[in-house]
């Protein structure tokens, strides 16, 4: 009975000290003022967990986090349902996707998408580097890590 006390209490214990994934629900409004918010510059993600080419590219951005994470905020924003929170979640932690999460409640993601960018058609993934006045989009997938670290240190660039 005690190896069985003692080995709860470990897991336990290593279960309550894993850092806790946060993912906020916000609307329309909420995701545009992250565009314009903080003092770093940000990599702001559209993904969807059913999205093929979107989990393809999470390794880069957590290779990229562990390069920039010290000078870029990563924004992570979900476009799956309210109701697929859960399994948002589970990607977020298979992935170990760093950086803040946000799933979209919206009404009409049409209308959420040209409040964004009128020039994107809404096709995931889809990634904004957002920095006082310098922005720009990737409207495609990173298919290898060096084309996102190229795309930051661009935008990095400009900004020095």
């Amino acid at each position: 009975m005690k190896k069985h006390s003692l080995l709860l209490l470990v897991l336990l214990f290593s279960l309550w000290s894993l850092p806790a994934q946060v993912l906020r629900v916000v609307d329309d409004a909420g995701l545009i003022n992250r565009f314009n918010q903080g003092e770093k510059p940000r990599i702001i993600n559209f993904w969807a967990t059913w999205c093929k080419p979107c989990m393809e590219e999470m390794p880069h951005f957590v290779k990229a986090d562990s390069m920039y994470g010290d000078k870029i905020d990563f924004v992570f924003v979900a476009f799956d349902r309210v109701k697929d929170t859960a399994r948002v979640l589970q990607k977020i932690s298979e992935y170990n996707i760093p950086g803040d999460h946000l799933l979209i409640k919206t009404p009409d993601m049409g209308n959420l998408i040209n409040a964004v960018d009128s020039t994107w058609g809404g096709a995931l993934p889809v990634t904004w580097f957002s920095s006082g006045q310098y922005k720009g989009s990737k409207q495609d997938s990173f298919e290898h890590f060096n084309d996102l670290k190229r795309f930051i240190e661009t935008f990095l660039n400009l900004k020095e």
